[in-house]
């Protein structure tokens, strides 16, 4: 199936619409959120469109999205340009990139579609790097400092056992029933 810039808009923002009414769970879609994306891609017009069109579809732009997102974020010199859809930053800033990671040549001149949709679809579940530890410093952080307990020390206090005897119940105790009130 071809897509067309109008299909991959009308998918996000059905994406977008779903994630919103909480049909994606840990960055899944449920079998609800798909079947509604592809109910509104036939609504639309685009009535070949199936499930497994939705899924391939959408690792194609995530993968590219990703690939964007990953090179530009964090980096300084860059702004991203709504209308052209593209970054622009001063040619010499360019140059260093280009120099550094020679793929990133093809984002100067190729625009980058529903840019927007995508950092509001996936940025949230994008790991940052932030925060990242050990599974050894997770531990350490979680079970804290190493305590040494002897179960010995205080063998010599048992505490009393309370005297249920002497417990007085604060409500008080309802009537015995009536043989009357039961009867006809």
């Amino acid at each position: 199936m071809k897509w067309t810039e109008d299909m991959d808009a009308r998918l996000l923002h059905s994406m977008i619409e779903e994630s919103r009414i909480d049909n994606r769970v840990d960055g899944s879609w449920t079998s609800q959120a798909y079947s509604n994306i592809v109910d509104h891609l036939h609504s639309s017009g685009y009535v070949a469109v199936t499930k497994n069109n939705v899924k391939n579809r959408q690792k194609v732009l995530k993968d590219k999205w990703r690939e964007v997102h990953d090179l530009f974020s964090g980096l300084s010199g860059f702004a991203w340009n709504p209308v052209s859809m593209t970054f622009h930053a001063e040619d010499e800033v360019w140059m260093d990139l280009i120099q550094s990671r020679p793929t990133a040549a093809k984002w100067r001149v190729n625009s980058i579609k529903h840019y927007d949709l995508m950092v509001e679809l996936w940025a949230a579940d994008r790991a940052t790097g932030r925060g990242v530890r050990t599974a050894r410093q997770a531990r350490r952080q979680r079970v804290g400092p190493r305590v040494s307990v002897d179960l010995n020390q205080n063998i010599e206090y048992i505490p009393e056992q309370p005297d249920w005897k002497r417990y007085r119940d604060p409500t008080p105790p309802s009537p015995p029933p009536s043989v009357d009130e039961y009867s006809p």
